[in-house]
């Protein structure tokens, strides 16, 4: 019984909600939220995740690897530690040992995971084991996120049944409205009488036309939903998680499409990959006379990365390297218009027109490469 996925987990998730604000009435002094938090989280895991030992081997061997390079060898470099908890899921990934050590949501959790450990201070007390736990296995976003950060996480978690308001009850319950009709209504419609009947192996232009535009709507509603889903029990429960979507089909450039489009994983590369990589690479003396290379050769590196986090397959990297391609022509183009000190595309073009030329050509590439990453194109 995954998150969000049947009449089961809704009925699970409204007897844990009528508990918490039970727990709030009588015995709010005597049981922290937390710990009302953790306990349905554990034991979601333990009965209802496949896999689950893996899942607690996992959280184990993650907390010993942040805590033995944070505080017992107290290592300056971070890479080593990185990569030590990045093994797990690459091995997954790469197909290694999958029914040994992969579980729901591994790839989400590997990058909060991450995201402790290199936000991490050190002259700080460690993060307690209860704590990684809950923001771990926090049940809304266990399986395919938004992915939060540990401190906003844990700044809500601290506020206990203060955060139960009427103002964030209604908040939550209109976003498990919207996720309800995306997820259940838009999503299944779209997929039950448009995308099923669609023929997968046809590689006529019309019948892959169809397929690319057909998934992409049907990819947005699905995931929208989750994530609309996720945001609203979170919320019912007084822990606000970040927004995922927000109308990426009228984004006028590959940068605000990953602003609209699964904000909070592109939001965690640009911190923790696309900035440190550019730190770096800048500090490198011969390529000071390059700064373009520079800028274009992170973002491509970043949605490779992206491509691969999804998994080692072809349509997943190349969708990817696709995402990679629109941002280093878009990004190229705004430092050419930038120092020519006009638009070298659309010149003195009307602006409203420029803004629908790039909302229609921003929609269309977005497709194409959503299209790809679905692996329905039989041309790959």
């Amino acid at each position: 019984m995954l998150p969000f996925t049947g009449i089961d987990f809704f009925l699970l998730s409204a007897i844990f909600l009528l508990s918490v604000y039970a727990v709030k009435a009588i015995a709010s002094t005597r049981f922290p939220l937390k710990w009302l938090l953790l306990s349905g989280s554990l034991i979601y895991v333990v009965w209802y995740v496949p896999h689950a030992l893996s899942a607690f081997a996992f959280l184990t061997y993650t907390y010993l690897v942040y805590y033995c390079a944070e505080y017992v060898f107290r290592s300056e470099k971070k890479w080593p530690a990185v990569i030590l908890l990045l093994a797990p899921m690459i091995l997954v990934k790469a197909s290694v040992a999958v029914d040994v050590i992969s579980f729901t949501g591994l790839s989400y959790i590997t990058f909060r995971v991450i995201q402790i450990y290199l936000d991490n201070n050190r002259n700080e007390k460690p993060v307690r084991p209860d704590d990684y736990a809950l923001f771990m296995f926090f049940t809304p976003t266990l399986m395919i996120g938004p992915i939060d950060r540990f401190k906003r996480f844990n700044d809500d978690v601290k506020s206990g049944f203060a955060s139960l308001t009427i103002t964030n009850f209604t908040q939550g319950w209109e976003m498990v409205l919207l996720g309800l009709v995306q997820k259940f209504v838009l999503a299944e419609a779209i997929n039950r009488y448009l995308l099923s009947p669609l023929n997968t192996e046809s590689s006529s232009f019309s019948d892959m036309l169809s397929n690319m535009y057909v998934y992409a709507f049907y990819l947005y509603f699905d995931f929208a939903g989750y994530s609309s889903l996720a945001a609203g029990f979170a919320k019912l429960i007084g822990i606000n998680v970040p927004q995922n979507f927000n109308n990426p089909f009228i984004a006028v450039n590959p940068q605000d499409f990953w602003r609209r489009w699964h904000a909070s994983l592109s939001d965690w590369l640009r911190d923790y990959l696309f900035r440190p990589y550019y730190k770096w690479i800048s500090g490198k003396e011969k390529l000071k006379p390059y700064p373009l290379f520079k800028q274009n050769s992170g973002l491509f590196l970043t949605f490779l990365v992206m491509g691969l986090w999804n998994g080692f397959k072809s349509n997943y990297i190349l969708s990817g390297v696709l995402f990679g391609v629109y941002s280093v022509v878009h990004n190229t183009y705004v430092v050419r218009s930038r120092q020519a000190g006009r638009d070298v595309v659309f010149g003195s073009l009307n602006a409203v027109v420029v803004k629908w030329i790039s909302v229609f050509l921003m929609f269309n590439l977005a497709c194409i490469a959503l299209y790809v990453f679905s692996g329905r194109c039989p041309l790959l």
